[in-house]
């Protein structure tokens, strides 16, 4: 009963470690495509450790966009929970939503403890129509496409701003070209502009994996991928989610570079999820190491403009894959400096630039109750 409620309780206080690591520089998407090489080697491997706990913050103030969401509501807990005054801008938010949204048991291993997962998520999704038809759940009104002077003054305040509202995958059902070009590169750029007028001083943009195509990759440069892996354009087969995750970034590393507003993005893959499928490389992040890389973005210094960094766990599951297996079967041709079950996705500039340290044995929601 009490593992039951643990998982029940979202007051229960989480904390992660970091180690003190010196910034080197690190590569950077330029607006012409051209970039630099992050030299991976080239880390602080002092041992020392700073551990963030929730009483040794100052209160930062954090507006999530999209904080209602499937990613929202994780960063919602564990950013409270890590000390941040976490503010939700969702046209559906507020106590009700967050109940209605919560994966009840969603990290449960047990075929039972999974079995109820899916029965409330089920039951959760049944009700949220039903309580908005009959006007006992309303929208809030937010909109990430509202004025420009209004989303400003929602913003006003915020130390950060934490931008995940969009379209949030690109094979969403109903979803036109137009609709991703409105919503996640149109409504992403108003809420940039807004929180730069409203004087914030970081903006954190959930980028992502697609970028490089990551399900059906033209080229891969390396193992593990690198930020400055070339990333595909529409013509060459990429999906237009990642394509406008790059100019959305290209947007930010000018606009940012000659501003006060300081840009970061975090490429996620299987945020929240356990991968066991090759179609993404088997690249997973389970919850603390996605709170952790957003901790890590949000206390970065301030001494660079833009910079974007990937983010996924260090290593996989032997019981998963045998990674240096499924390199020589599937990418023989691509030069490898991975070791061991390292993962596929290279986090060592996450490690340099935001201090990310990611846990192993963390927790991930089952498959089943992704998505919204």
């Amino acid at each position: 009963m009490a593992g039951v409620l643990d998982l029940l309780d979202s007051r229960k206080v989480c904390s992660y470690a970091y180690p003190r690591v010196q910034r080197v520089d690190n590569d950077r998407l330029c607006s012409g495509g051209a970039r630099a090489r992050f030299d991976p080697r080239a880390l602080d491997t002092d041992g020392a450790v700073v551990r963030l706990v929730q009483t040794g913050m100052s209160a930062k103030t954090v507006t999530i966009t999209g904080g209602s969401g499937f990613v929202g509501q994780l960063l919602r807990v564990g950013l409270a929970e890590s000390g941040y005054d976490v503010r939700v801008f969702d046209r559906m938010r507020g106590g009700m939503v967050n109940l209605l949204r919560r994966r009840y048991l969603g990290t449960s291993q047990s075929s039972l403890g999974v079995k109820c997962a899916q029965q409330i998520r089920s039951l959760q999704r049944w009700a949220e129509p039903a309580l908005v038809q009959s006007r006992v759940l309303r929208p809030s009104g937010d909109d990430i496409l509202d004025f420009r002077s209004r989303m400003a003054e929602r913003l006003r305040g915020s130390y950060a701003v934490v931008h995940l509202a969009g379209i949030p995958h690109p094979r969403m059902p109903g979803a036109i070209e137009a609709d991703f070009r409105r919503i996640n590169y149109e409504g992403s750029l108003n809420v940039f502009e807004a929180a730069r007028d409203a004087g914030v001083s970081k903006f954190i943009f959930a980028s992502s994996g697609q970028v490089y195509g990551i399900n059906d990759p033209v080229r891969i440069d390396q193992l593990p991928i690198l930020e400055s892996n070339y990333c595909p354009v529409l013509e060459e087969g990429q999906n237009l989610y990642g394509w406008l995750k790059v100019e959305f970034e290209r947007y930010m590393e000018q606009a940012a570079t000659n501003g006060t507003t300081q840009g970061i993005a975090i490429r996620l893959e299987f945020p929240g999820l356990l991968s066991r499928s090759p179609a993404n490389f088997f690249i997973s992040t389970s919850i603390e190491n996605v709170v952790a890389g957003f901790v890590g973005a949000l206390e970065a210094p301030m001494s660079f403009g833009f910079e974007s960094v990937n983010l996924a766990d260090g290593e996989v599951d032997p019981e998963i894959v045998d990674v240096q297996e499924f390199i020589r079967q599937q990418w023989p041709e691509v030069p490898n400096h991975t070791t061991g079950n390292e993962s596929l996705l290279s986090i060592a500039k996450a490690r340099s630039l935001l201090g990310y340290r990611p846990v192993r044995d963390g927790r991930y929601l089952h498959l089943s109750l992704a998505g919204p």
